[in-house]
């Protein structure tokens, strides 16, 4: 046993990368680019196809707002509509003022609400409000004040406005508000 020298194996002569791998790696991405360019120029349109699409597009959208310029006219020129001749009343300016017991906090809300009427109705309306003041008014500040504040980041008021729309019309005993319109709306909560 002493008498064997143990030689250690020869390592494995490392690989070099070579140039031979670095021209292959290079040849392999100008293929890819190569077949990206070729199916690029193959999908997109020449300049005359370009130019035609342009057109065609630019036409139809030129025919599009005649009709709609035309569907205007003729909403405005109808007197056919109900809601064609609507004129505007004044429900008055509310500042209210709730405090909620379970949190603690106030809320100041203040806006102007108006309204929108048939104007062949607006006598009725005006005979039926000065008689219901008082009324419409405690409805609608039961109405705010029954609202979440989330109610109140709405942008358009909509849930606000309908519930408005529904009780004046109720403390009017016919529906002759068509729609409510809230006007310089604010709210503040402490």
């Amino acid at each position: 046993m002493a008498d064997e020298i143990v030689q250690p194996e020869e390592a494995a002569p490392a690989k070099s990368g070579g140039l031979m791998t670095i021209i292959k790696a290079v040849a392999c991405i100008s293929i890819v680019v190569l077949l990206e360019m070729a199916a690029a120029s193959m999908l997109i349109p020449d300049a005359e196809a370009t130019q035609a699409i342009g057109e065609e597009l630019a036409a139809a959208k030129a025919d599009d707002e005649k009709d709609q310029d035309a569907e205007l006219e003729g909403d405005r020129s109808s007197e056919d509509s109900p809601l064609g001749n609507m004129v505007e009343v004044n429900l008055g300016a509310y500042h209210i003022r709730h405090t909620s017991p379970e949190t603690g906090t106030s809320l100041n809300i203040d806006f102007d609400l108006w309204g929108t009427v048939l104007a062949d109705e607006a006598t009725e309306f005006d005979d039926l409000y000065t008689t219901n003041q008082q009324r419409i008014s405690e409805q609608v500040t039961i109405t705010i004040r029954g609202m979440d504040v989330s109610d109140f980041s709405d942008p358009n008021l909509d849930l606000i406005k309908r519930k408005i729309l529904e009780k004046t019309n109720r403390a009017l005993g016919k529906p002759l508000l068509h729609d409510a319109l809230i006007v310089e709306f604010s709210f503040l909560e402490r």
